[in-house]
């Protein structure tokens, strides 16, 4: 559990890293890269990676400063944080690289015109995601969030994402959804899209901590096993 703590130098520096590589996504895609005429009225923020991003960002910001000052609250803040950002970048890089190697026009209408280059690809569709699971595996004491919190955050955040879509994309003049599976022809079918991203991103909550529970044994679990050896 040594390397858990606030100001551990290799999580600094992957703190660093992944800033410095967020940021050039961030530019990249974000600040740079032009939207088709589809798409333009409703902006770069209809894009779930792209809120995704910012808030790993943070996360990534908050740990660094916390790692570099070793502040024990930024580093509890950071830890709170960080189950949302893994939910959100878990199921960014589950829904995208899938259908980006293999069914791209269910990302994109027009798969000739798909832009990103993709240096900016993997720094904000897999950078994120590999970053916080090194953090958590490695470098994080256990999430503190309950089950039944984590339920109600993930449902929170898809119902909350759905609602900024409905107010961000006008269908009735010519614009479409961000992503080409959510031009469904009926808002029932839609809402079920979003259900299974919810509920996707709930179950990588349950997985993440059943792996964290079998791959690090709390002080209590290796006290209670080297007594257990006594006792034999």
């Amino acid at each position: 559990m040594t390397q858990r703590v606030v100001g551990n130098p290799i999580i600094t520096f992957i703190d660093f890293l992944s800033i410095v590589i967020g940021a050039y996504g961030f530019h990249s895609t974000i600040l740079t890269l032009p939207l088709p005429p589809h798409l333009v009225d409703a902006g770069h923020w209809q894009f779930l990676t792209n809120l995704s991003l910012v808030y790993s960002l943070a996360v990534f910001v908050v740990g660094f400063i916390a790692h570099i000052t070793k502040s024990e609250r930024l580093f509890s803040l950071k830890n709170n944080l960080h189950p949302i950002g893994l939910a959100l970048e878990s199921i960014v890089t589950m829904v995208y690289w899938p259908l980006r190697l293999f069914c791209l026009r269910l990302l994109v209408e027009d798969t000739s015109l798909y832009p990103i280059p993709m240096s900016a690809d993997l720094a904000i569709h897999l950078m994120p995601v590999i970053s916080l699971l090194i953090d958590y595996l490695v470098f994080m004491p256990r999430w503190k969030i309950r089950t039944r919190t984590a339920f109600g955050i993930c449902f929170a955040l898809t119902a909350a994402y759905w609602c900024l879509l409905e107010y961000l994309v006008d269908v009735e003049n010519g614009s479409s959804y961000p992503y080409a599976f959510l031009n469904v022809p009926h808002n029932g079918l839609r809402a079920l899209i979003f259900v299974i991203v919810g509920g996707s991103a709930f179950v990588q909550f349950l997985l993440m901590s059943k792996i964290y529970s079998v791959l690090v044994k709390s002080p209590q679990d290796s006290t209670i096993e080297d007594i257990s050896k006594k006792e034999i």
